[in-house]
């Protein structure tokens, strides 16, 4: 009797198994696909707070739930990992691309700032130069404004290594900026320092002689 027994069990644990091995195949499936669309829905400011409030909510009827009707361990569990996700997961909204941030400003070309040095202020490193017809803006790695030159009454810029002394490959280079009522540095540092010192000192050159053109 009793080998008969485990004979008739066997087929049923094997079942068993069968069903947990699918269930688990396919929840690794839900989330495989549902990861993308998470990622997404992080970028929408407005409809991800609204998940965190539904979260929170959930988790905390859940451990109520466990507390007042001595539920299993699984509602305190799932309860605090959807309190958690509410309050600690917060909005990753998708950082604008340099070409989108100029197209939105109506810039005319964007260069390289290096580090932004400017005079009597903090410096600021990975910097862009948007430079539009009538002044320069200079934005940070979070694409916020950091600084402003005006070009209306430009007085000097320059292009020079700050070590002149150093290797030829390994010296900063800077771009030096005098106007009226505003002056700056870009430090450029690495291998192409002086490549983008130069690129940016001729594109203000060109820029400049377009004006007088048009001036005269």
């Amino acid at each position: 009797m009793p080998e008969q027994k485990n004979i008739a069990q066997e087929p049923r644990e094997r079942g068993a198994r069968e069903t947990a091995k699918r269930a688990a195949m396919g929840a690794l499936f839900f989330l495989i696909l549902f990861i993308p669309r998470f990622r997404r829905l992080r970028r929408r400011v407005w409809a991800w707070s609204l998940v965190r409030v539904i979260a929170v909510l959930s988790g905390a009827a859940l451990i109520w739930h466990y507390g007042r009707a001595q539920a299993g361990a699984g509602f305190l569990i799932s309860g605090a990992l959807l309190a958690a996700l509410g309050v600690l997961v917060r909005a990753k909204p998708q950082a604008k691309s340099v070409e989108e941030k100029a197209r939105e400003l109506g810039a005319l070309v964007v260069l390289n700032g290096g580090t932004f040095l400017p005079a009597g202020g903090a410096a600021h490193a990975n910097t862009q130069i948007f430079v539009f017809p009538e002044r320069l803006l200079v934005l940070d790695s979070r694409k916020e404004t950091v600084g402003e030159i005006p070009l209306a009454r430009l007085q000097r810029y320059a292009a020079h290594p700050i070590l002149p002394e150093a290797v030829e490959e390994g010296r900063p280079w800077e771009l030096e900026i005098v106007g009226e009522s505003a002056s700056a540095r870009f430090r450029y540092e690495g291998f192409f320092a002086e490549h983008l010192a130069r690129v940016a000192e001729t594109t203000l050159r060109n820029l400049r002689a377009q004006e007088l053109r048009v001036l005269k």
